[in-house]
């Protein structure tokens, strides 16, 4: 099979129409995300966790002792 010209056009008029296909796409997304303000909200709903790691027992826990009842910390 060799390569004309003809067919490296058409190869690369091709790969450009599938660039700017997904361009088109990933712009739309973006668009419909920034009109949507149930996801601007998302990050204003979360609630930050704190939370600590036991240098004892290695537990996660929150509050200001270790939740872990087999823990010497707790």
């Amino acid at each position: 099979m060799m390569l004309s010209v003809g067919k490296i056009f058409w190869l690369i008029i091709i790969l450009i129409a599938v660039w700017y296909l997904f361009k088109i796409i990933e712009k739309r997304k973006l668009n419909t995300d920034k009109n949507n303000p149930k996801k601007q909200n998302d990050h204003i709903n979360k609630k930050n966790l704190d939370a600590f790691k036991c240098d004892v027992c290695g537990l996660w826990s929150t509050g200001k002792k270790c939740n872990n009842k087999e823990c010497i910390n707790s």
